[in-house]
């Protein structure tokens, strides 16, 4: 039998683990215990310190950043006046340094921090390394530097497919796309006849659904969004009911997909009514605007709601195969770059089948197709 840990080990392995955020009140209880080392304790910067480096880490163990990789050295430079934790991170050459930045920067301020200061610079070997300095006021507590290397494996890319304006009527195709081994999540419409009887059957086949929001467009009313659109004149009680009789139609739903809203997604009191209701639902909104100026990552940071935006399409009228492989590598290669890619797919048989076809040789090149609740962490 091993021999127990003694209580001061016990302690000090506690007090070293992750912090996992799993619930707004995880958030609150983090919250309240930094407000209280930096206001009543403000001298315990030892404290504050691990329960920063706690928590950054938790962060970075949710978007598979080891704890392994990081180089901790706490208190080497805390005489000199600078910041008493540094950290060095290895990470594969194809990791997305925005995650990791991302990551790193909500962290810092669920603790009521922020960066201080962000640079990205050529790296020793080759590519693009991170430094950013992270504290609270105009202290630094932990300065982080993000290196790739090529010592480190590629942890690969992640995609979700999200099938737009898939239509019962056209039933060869609607079939086919439902009996596809391909992994996808399907956005539905709330203002077509079969919106409900089309979600439950997709749900029972095992895709994850996506509210398809008409939205007010550019150009409105000539063009015509549908019923129930989240129109620039309506009030934060009409957009609320708006959102919930749309979600009641279609059911049960993994988040919420913009469609059209040109106008509406660059209006910030439209959006905040949007994503604070959603963020009271606990869904994540998908900006699908395209081209051109959207309001989405500003006012779900203001919020605190979460957004993920659609970042490539594959929506082309292509008449050969050729094509689609040549624009799925295109994708296949941004996702590599990123980390991470929620992809646009009009309904299209050539399309379909390029993908079935593809789709098996991309675990090869480090991708994996995932369902569209992989990404909305």
């Amino acid at each position: 039998m091993a021999p127990r840990a003694s209580a001061p080990a016990q302690r000090e392995e506690q007090s070293a683990r992750p912090i996992t955020v799993d619930s707004d009140w995880d958030r609150m209880k983090l919250r309240l215990e930094s407000q209280f080392l930096r206001y009543v304790r403000p001298g315990d910067h030892a404290a504050l310190n691990r329960l920063t480096s706690r928590t950054l880490r938790g962060a970075l163990e949710e978007i598979g950043v080891d704890r392994a990789h990081i180089d901790e050295r706490p208190g080497a430079e805390a005489a000199a006046g600078r910041a008493p934790v540094h950290w060095h991170i290895a990470v594969p050459r194809r990791a997305s340094l925005y995650r990791i930045n991302d990551a790193l920067t909500q962290a810092i301020r669920l603790l009521g921090g922020q960066v201080i200061r962000g640079v990205e610079r050529p790296a020793p070997a080759a590519g693009v390394m991170l430094d950013l300095r992270l504290g609270f006021g105009g202290r630094v507590t932990h300065a982080v530097i993000v290196e790739p290397t090529e010592t480190l494996a590629d942890q690969g890319a992640q995609i979700a497919l999200i099938v737009a304006e898939l239509d019962t009527d056209a039933a060869t195709l609607y079939r086919s796309f439902l009996r596809s081994p391909v992994v996808f999540s399907v956005a539905v419409r709330p203002d077509k006849p079969y919106a409900g009887s089309m979600a439950r059957e997709l749900r029972e086949g095992g895709r994850e659904i996506l509210l398809h929001l008409p939205m007010e467009p550019k150009g409105y009313p000539r063009v015509d969004p549908g019923r129930d659109a989240i129109l620039l004149d309506l009030s934060r009680i009409e957009i609320e009911d708006r959102i919930g009789r749309c979600l009641s139609t279609v059911g049960s739903v993994q988040g919420v997909m913009s469609r059209l809203g040109g106008a509406a997604l660059n209006d910030p009191d439209v959006m905040r009514g949007v994503l604070e209701e959603l963020k009271r639902r606990d869904l994540p909104f998908f900006d699908a605007h395209g081209p051109g100026p959207s309001v989405v990552e500003d006012v779900g940071e203001e919020t605190g709601a979460r957004t993920l935006t659609v970042g490539a399409g594959l929506d082309g009228n292509w008449t050969r195969a050729s094509e689609v492989r040549a624009r799925l590598q295109e994708i296949v290669a941004a996702a590599l770059q990123r980390g991470s890619l929620v992809v646009l797919l009009r309904p299209n048989a050539l399309v379909l089948s390029v993908l079935e076809a593809e789709s098996p040789k991309l675990r090869g090149r480090g991708v994996e197709l995932v369902p569209i609740s992989r990404l909305a962490l």
